[in-house]
């Protein structure tokens, strides 16, 4: 291999990664597919670095040939993309297995970045997903029929503010408070119009599609691994975003406190837990949808959601803990996410988001805005450091699993391959 070809194959293997980061990788995965990637072209080691906004990567091949070459990578064109995820996976694996040419990994590449060739169906696609999400979550917290209409027009209403102020390029924070603070004062409305009777389950509802919790978790997940610095920066990014989101809202509690009674937060569906199951399944079945997961995925993504739920509905039963019961909960999810990646030869990632979707606490969120608004700083604290608490147990619970089946199956391949020899 000439040292233009090697530097062709590093380009190559810092596109891939990239990709990654930018639908949804998490930053092992893509230091991992990297240094594969180059040492089955006969790299002899790799160094990779890697945080959210930047991978650096060092190659050292035979004759002691050391190439470096630095990627920052753009943080706004990041989305979780479940769909291009399994794309670029499986092009590794194959890139991994049968050496191919290196024009053939850009043409693959080309091909994946395509856009969709009915760009209008999967806008309606993605409609449906919002959609979905709101009116199954705002039955999962409790919230009548009526208001899981009002907060499905209301996600319907996101989708739509999403659109225009994406073409309009606006800071990310300042696009989540506008948003946010819409889509709150649009639930008040809609229960003067007669659309929704609770102000807080269509709120809570609503909150799920924007608070980014699936970030704050990851985060979590990878200060635990010891990913550290790129732990931080996730955290740091999804919390400013998620203040954003909670300010949204707490302007627009603000705004109609005085048309509103004082809420206290009557869930209809506490004693229907199959209800709260399915409607747990549905707004995952949302996600699944926001998230792009291939058709197929859907169903499984939908079933991991509530099968989690349902565990945790059933230890809350026995465990005083909540901190063990998400905990516990979202080890569950985890386990059924790695049994699906390995049956559907797809990355543990796909199912392992889904499945905790239910425990985010996007409820937490909104309680601890609303008794920010009315004064009761004591309420606010103890409901913050609440919902801190359950991305720590979810992070938790998911990073004691995957640390046992990769320990399981690295031990599993290392024997394979000593009985081999």
């Amino acid at each position: 291999m000439t040292e233009r070809e090697r530097r062709l194959l590093v380009s190559r293997a810092l596109d891939v990664g990239e990709r990654m980061l930018l639908c949804g990788g998490e930053v092992s995965r893509v230091e991992d597919t990297i240094s594969r990637i180059l040492k089955s072209y006969g790299a002899q080691r790799v160094e990779v670095f890697t945080i959210l906004s930047f991978i650096s990567l060092t190659a050292v091949f035979e004759e002691d040939v050391v190439l470096t070459e630095n990627r920052r990578v753009s943080i706004v064109a990041y989305s979780n993309d479940f769909s291009r995820l399994e794309q670029l996976n499986a092009l590794s694996r194959e890139v991994c297995a049968a050496r191919p040419d290196l024009s053939v990994i850009g043409e693959r590449l080309a091909a994946i970045d395509l856009p969709p060739r009915k760009k209008q169906f999967k806008e309606l696609y993605l409609l449906l997903g919002y959609v979905l999400s709101g009116t199954g979550f705002a039955i999962f917290f409790g919230g009548s029929w009526l208001d899981a209409l009002g907060a499905g027009l209301c996600c319907l209403a996101v989708w739509f503010l999403n659109g225009v102020l994406k073409r309009a390029a606006l800071q990310r924070l300042f696009h989540a408070f506008f948003v946010s603070f819409m889509a709150g004062a649009l639930c008040y409305l809609m229960i003067l119009l007669g659309l929704g009777e609770h102000p807080g389950q269509m709120m809570m509802a609503v909150i799920m599609v924007l608070i980014p919790g699936i970030a704050i978790t990851n985060a979590m997940r990878e200060m635990l691994i010891s990913d550290t610095i790129s732990g931080i920066l996730r955290l740091v990014e999804a919390l400013l975003i998620a203040t954003a989101v909670a300010f949204g809202f707490a302007l627009a509690m603000f705004v109609f406190k005085g048309y509103f009674p004082e809420e206290h937060f009557t869930s209809l569906t506490g004693d229907l837990p199959y209800l709260q199951v399915l409607a747990a399944a549905a707004g995952t079945l949302g996600f699944a949808i926001l998230f792009n997961s291939r058709p197929r995925r859907l169903f499984l993504g939908a079933v991991g959601g509530g099968l989690t739920w349902m565990v945790y509905l059933l230890l809350t039963r026995y465990l005083a803990s909540d901190f063990v019961c998400v905990a516990m909960a979202a080890a569950f999810g985890a386990v059924f996410a790695e049994i699906m990646a390995r049956v559907c030869k797809a990355p543990a990632t796909v199912f392992t988001i889904l499945s905790e979707i239910a425990l985010i606490p996007g409820g937490s969120l909104y309680i601890t805005m609303h008794h920010l608004v009315g004064g009761r700083q004591a309420e606010a604290l103890q409901y913050g450091m609440h919902t801190l608490m359950v991305a720590v147990a979810i992070a938790l619970g998911i990073v004691l699993v995957t640390a046992f089946t990769t320990s399981f199956f690295s031990r599993k391949k290392r024997a394979a391959t000593k009985h081999k020899h």
